[in-house]
This record gives C-alpha cells, sequence and structure tokens, in this order.
C-alpha cells in the first residue's frame, strides 16, 4: 500500500477539515443563495432572514452529502486500490493460462484484503472528525449515514453525463426543492450549477491531501 495506517489517519482528518473549511470560509452556500435571489429577484437574507438562516443550513447540509459522497466514490483511486473481483469464466484452458489466472487471482485476492482495511481506516477517521466539527449526536450521525445512503443509491451511476442533459440526481432535486419550490425547473437547473462546484470543491479536498509525501 502507498500509505502508512499513521498518513491515513492523519489525511483523512485534514480532509473533514478542510471539506468544511471550503464550504465556509469560502461562503460557498451564501454567495449561491445571493446570486440566485439577485439574479431572479427573490427573496433574500435581507426580506426574510429567519428564512434565509434556515435555508442556508439545510442547503449546506446536502452540500456537505455531496461532497463526501464524491470524496467515497474517488477515494479507492486515490488510494490506488481496488475492491471489486471480477469472477473469471474461463475452462478449459491450457495449464500455462491456469497459472497465470490464478496468479491473478491471487493479486486481486491481496489488493481486496489490504484495499478494504485501508479504505475503512480512512473512512472510519474521516467521519468521526466530520462529526466532531459538526458537533453531531448519534441522531445526527443516524440521520446523515441514512441521507449519504440515499445520495449513493440515487445518484447517476455514471460520472460522465451530455453537456445538454438536464441537471439531475438528489442533490439536484433537493436543493431546487429548498431553494425556490415554486419555480422548480429554474431552481433546479442552478442547482445542477452549483453541484459543478461543489463537486471541484470535493476534488480539490482530495487534491490537497494526498497531493505529497509527509512524514507522519
Amino acid at each position: 500500500m502507498p500509505y502508512r495506517p499513521r498518513e491515513l489517519v492523519v489525511r483523512a482528518r485534514e480532509a473533514a477539515a478542510l471539506l468544511l473549511a471550503m464550504l465556509d470560509r469560502n461562503e460557498m452556500v451564501a454567495r449561491f443563495l445571493d446570486i440566485y435571489a439577485a439574479e431572479h429577484r427573490r427573496p433574500g437574507r435581507a426580506d426574510q432572514p429567519t428564512h434565509y438562516r434556515e435555508q442556508l443550513q439545510t442547503i449546506r447540509r446536502e452540500a456537505i452529502l455531496a461532497m463526501v459522497l464524491r470524496i467515497e466514490t474517488a477515494l479507492p483511486a486515490r488510494l490506488k486500490v481496488s475492491v471489486t473481483v471480477r469472477s473469471a469464466k474461463r475452462a478449459n484452458r491450457s495449464k500455462k493460462g491456469k497459472k497465470k489466472g490464478a496468479r491473478s487471482k491471487a493479486r486481486k485476492k491481496t489488493t481486496m484484503e489490504l484495499g478494504i482495511p485501508f479504505l475503512d481506516l480512512f473512512r472510519e477517521e474521516f467521519f468521526v472528525a466530520l462529526g466532531q466539527a459538526l458537533d453531531w449526536t448519534d441522531e445526527d450521525a443516524q440521520e446523515f449515514w441514512r441521507d449519504l445512503a440515499l445520495y449513493e443509491n440515487l445518484s447517476p451511476r455514471s460520472p460522465r453525463t451530455p453537456d445538454k442533459a438536464p441537471p439531475s440526481g438528489p442533490f439536484v432535486d433537493r436543493v431546487g426543492f429548498l431553494l425556490d419550490p415554486s419555480l422548480m425547473d429554474q431552481a433546479r437547473r442552478t442547482a445542477g450549477k452549483f453541484q459543478t462546484e461543489v463537486n471541484a470543491a470535493a476534488d480539490q479536498v482530495l487534491r490537497r491531501v494526498f497531493s505529497r509525501r509527509r512524514e507522519n
């Protein structure tokens, strides 16, 4: 494995802290709401401050979910591990072919044995640090896990979609509804553009966390 356990723990905790910093220090959600209100002449922070604060917090949570899912999806490649084993359906091969297949299966088995614990270690430390930073209760954590599973199940399987394809997925639907339920098509399009920004921020988190080797 390219990283020692201690290195993964440090990087996992950094990733959680950096994720929240990217959102809050750059005021991504606040800018998103302010620009939408200004461009579409909708009520903003000055018009409905209580509603604005509630909207800010709920959409911030959706952004965290989207960023976490993005990081989770990219993590195996970043750690250079594979956790998928494809069973080879090849019968009646020569002895040489069988030996080659056996070696390939052994390598895949080793990858599974090493890859899963390292991924689990990163994820465990990441979520512990995230929960501590957000001051989660047990109920908060369970609710977040349920929503993350929903995101995972409903998100498009392929990361590449045609440029002209309409925005889709749980982030677009939920943020569109939170943003402006009376104009859902408009709100969903805007949410789709915001998801591109959120995804880019999540990618930047991983790039910075894994940018260089450090002595830990």
